[in-house]
């Protein structure tokens, strides 16, 4: 898959920034205790119960190291194409590369789709080839090792054939959509379509779990039905980021930014900031500056955690977003980047610097300013 949400940092692989979704968790109990119930795909060995339980937390580390490799494969591919991946993100449902832009043309998709799953067939073969190996050999370290090369052969290949699936944005779903675009030569005609085809495969994932449930099989039926939802869910989002994108096409930041914009200083008191302004409500946002040079920002939920007592006493310097918290952008960078920006962070707005030296501000693009560009857009495109 190719969007990435919020998770907590685990490290870097070549300047990818690696992340782990608090649901990442409830998967990785999940295969455990899945797995040291089963023993090996082929039944149960008569290994003993410790090791056969840490063969099971063993193959769920690595079938999730495996699902990093799948997302930097697509990363590694998205990179060669002249795209930027920022992040990869582990949650539930296995991984997500976050490319910040589109492919530029249908052949790119397709190679950058079929990354994962060929490096998940590679993998497959070569656990698969090493269980083989193994098999009846003798002794406990080589029964642990053949079974754990079984489970993850079989588990690589799974997710090698689940993810060709054609269900947008799955990796199936974005080879079907990379050959739309070829054959149509139109790129937001191709997601369209590879969205409704994406949501018909989860409403039927919905409806068959649904129908097991009702046969008796519930957490079985739930989970596919939850799977289902989510899929289609993710086809939707994926689709709008797509519509929106190609509606800001070729907008700037200069385009939609404020120019006029209310400033404070470092040394403001808090009680005065509220005072002259958040109760005029005059913006969203206020830049701190020193003499024209952005030093940091500050907006009301920042205020509001600290207690009304110490407003007298604590300064606009003491509770401000500064230094790599603190996002800007500059007047040449596409609008899109604006709108993803506010997706990530949440805030309402962000300022504006000069490309040069990167401090001295020039203006602030707002949540409603991009609104205005959007519905102006919307009602110039036919």
């Amino acid at each position: 898959m190719a969007r990435s949400g919020g998770g907590i940092p685990v490290g870097s692989i070549l300047g990818v920034r690696i992340q782990v979704h608090p649901s990442w968790l409830v998967i990785f109990v999940l295969v455990v205790l899945s797995l040291a119930s089963v023993g090996t795909p082929e039944g149960r060995d008569d290994l003993a119960p410790a090791l056969n339980f840490a063969r099971a937390v063993i193959v769920a580390l690595l079938f999730f190291a495996c699902v990093l490799v799948h997302e930097l494969a697509h990363a590694f591919v998205a990179r060669r194409k002249g795209i930027q991946v920022s992040e990869i993100t582990l949650f539930i449902f296995g991984g997500a590369a976050n490319l910040e832009q589109e492919a530029p043309n249908a052949r790119a998709e397709a190679l950058i789709a079929a990354a994962g799953p060929a490096s998940s067939i590679v993998l497959a073969g070569g656990f698969l080839v090493l269980a083989a190996a193994l098999r009846g050999a003798a002794g406990e370290p080589a029964r642990l090792v053949g079974g754990a090369a079984s489970w993850l052969g079989s588990i690589n290949l799974l997710l090698a054939l689940f993810n060709l699936v054609p269900g947008f944005p799955m990796d199936g779903g974005r080879l079907l959509r990379a050959l739309l675009w070829g054959v149509t030569r139109d790129f937001v005609r191709a997601t369209r379509i590879a969205t409704l085809i994406g949501r018909g495969f989860a409403y039927l994932l919905i409806g068959g779990g649904f129908f097991l449930a009702l046969q008796g099989s519930i957490l079985d039926g739930l989970w596919l039905a939850f799977i289902g939802w989510f899929l289609n869910q993710a086809a939707e989002s994926s689709y709008r980021r797509v519509a929106v994108e190609n509606l800001v096409r070729g907008v700037l930041v200069r385009d939609v930014m404020d120019r006029e914009v209310p400033v404070v200083g470092p040394n403001l008191t808090l009680d005065t900031f509220v005072q002259q302004h958040l109760l005029a409500g005059r913006a969203p946002l206020y830049p701190v500056v020193i003499d024209g040079d952005l030093m940091g920002t500050i907006e009301l939920a920042q205020v509001s955690r600290v207690p009304r007592e110490d407003w007298p006493t604590m300064r606009v310097t003491d509770v401000m977003t500064r230094g790599p918290k603190m996002v800007t952008l500059t007047e040449p960078q596409p609008l899109w980047e604006a709108i993803s920006h506010f997706e990530e962070s949440g805030t309402q707005a962000l300022p504006v610097v000069d490309g040069e030296t990167k401090r001295r501000l020039l203006g602030l693009v707002t949540q409603e300013g991009v609104f205005r560009a959007l519905r102006a857009r919307r009602e110039l495109t036919p």
